[in-house]
């Protein structure tokens, strides 16, 4: 079990990357940096419309939707 539970935390930061609607919050947050945030914003979109046309949809949502199921926290 303690296996599970190291790799399990270890791979969530890769989850979260994976996850278009984490890296659009993020950018989208971000203080206004002139034209460079204009360039990561057109490179980020990008990334999420590869993404979701690649078919991957949101793996972060999907892990943490599995956890709460496992875990019993589905109804919190």
């Amino acid at each position: 079990m303690t296996g599970f539970t190291l790799t399990l935390w270890l791979m969530l930061p890769l989850a979260w990357l994976l996850s278009g609607e984490r890296f659009l919050d993020w950018a989208y947050g971000m203080p206004d940096l002139g034209p460079v945030d204009d360039i990561l914003l057109s490179l980020l979109d990008g990334a999420d419309r590869l993404r979701v046309s690649s078919g991957l949809g949101d793996v972060f949502g999907a892990l943490r939707a599995r956890l709460h199921g496992w875990t019993g926290l589905g109804g919190m």
